[in-house]
């Protein structure tokens, strides 16, 4: 696979992760904050708030290392990516 190949399903990744943020309103409290697609456990929305973050960077990345690419399988396989 080339870079550009990876740098693609990283944002396919990030895409897909980006229906589990939460969707904070202005006015409301941290009580109130509610997930963007799917009533999830806290420690699993969590997670998929880190990977998304992992994701968007590896997706914006000039230059992925094998050690980014190791992360990137792992995310694949995470979420039932090809």
């Amino acid at each position: 696979m080339t870079p550009a190949d990876h740098r693609r399903q990283a944002a396919s990744i990030a895409t897909y992760l980006a229906q589990f943020e939460r969707t904070d309103q202005p006015g409301t409290t941290a009580s109130d904050d509610r997930p963007g697609y799917a009533d999830l456990p806290d420690a699993d929305r969590d997670r998929r708030h880190q990977d998304y973050l992992l994701a968007m960077e590896l997706a914006q990345a000039t230059a992925l290392t094998d050690e980014d690419v190791h992360a990137l399988d792992q995310l694949r396989r995470r979420y039932g990516f090809p």
